[in-house]
């Protein structure tokens, strides 16, 4: 249960804090011809641009899957360090399976903000303002290799979905959770509360070799606000599926042993 105490926390701070009303101001202005398509090899960056003196906060995937967020102003503890306008992170695109995602907001919610990814330098796709003024969020599944496990040196991977949605409702396609990484720890105790503070989007993956087995699958969510969506957990053992779990509110304890 002590998984449990610091995810449920989180949450109800994000629904104290965090409800606006919702805007239609989405814009995605991405493409899906064949210029897109980001392979390995290529060079990744994400890109965000605010009309918000004070900066903005996120998150993000790195080149291994795991996620990158702002540093806090404590060691443990704290409010984010607030980047600025024109921030960028550029990788090499890697060879495994891979995400290209990104979630931030304005630090007081009430300016324009827009995320941008761009394939070796050319923009490919732009979204602004997707629940509302001051939030937005992309996600670009790239065309990677399909890695190949076995009984004893297994691929995992964790997949959420969100359906059903009630589109009044604030983010109401994502989520917020935390996870197992491959060391078995859970990752936003490295970053504390960075998954529970920005918005995930419905389809995002990760997959991944655990560092040793046995190995506790452990993904802990609900829908960005509790009965606005319905959300759907999936763990993949060799890209089969071992389980499957759905709720329209909160999934906690949510764990599946590889031996």
């Amino acid at each position: 249960m002590k998984k449990f105490i610091p995810l449920l926390s989180a949450y109800f701070f994000i629904a104290l804090s965090c409800q606006k009303s919702v805007s239609d101001s989405s814009l995605d202005n991405g493409t899906a011809d064949a210029d897109s398509l980001i392979v390995p090899g290529d060079t990744i960056t994400y890109e965000i641009i605010t009309a918000d003196p004070n900066g903005w906060g996120g998150i993000w995937n790195e080149p291994d899957g795991t996620v990158g967020c702002n540093p806090l102003d404590s060691i443990n503890f704290g409010s984010p360090v607030y980047y600025q306008t024109g921030w960028r992170r550029s990788f090499v695109c890697p060879s495994t399976p891979f995400q290209a995602f990104i979630s931030a907001a304005s630090r007081l919610y009430d300016e324009d903000i827009t995320a941008n990814l761009y394939k070796n330098g050319k923009l490919i796709k732009s979204v602004t303002n997707d629940a509302m003024k001051g939030v937005t969020k992309l996600l670009e599944t790239v065309n990677t290799d399909t890695l190949i496990g076995t009984a004893s040196d297994p691929i995992l991977t964790y997949e959420v979905l969100i359906s059903d949605e009630d589109t009044t409702q604030f983010e109401h396609d994502a989520w917020l959770g935390q996870w197992n990484l491959p060391d078995g720890k859970v990752n936003d105790f490295n970053k504390p509360n960075s998954t529970m503070l920005y918005a995930l989007p419905s389809g995002w993956r990760y997959t991944f070799k655990p560092d040793h087995l046995p190995f506790t699958m452990y993904l802990a969510g609900s829908p960005y606000t509790f009965d606005g969506a319905t959300i759907t957990i999936n763990f993949y053992v060799n890209g089969h599926l071992a389980k499957t779990i759905s709720t329209r509110n909160f999934i906690c304890c949510n764990t599946y042993v590889v031996q």
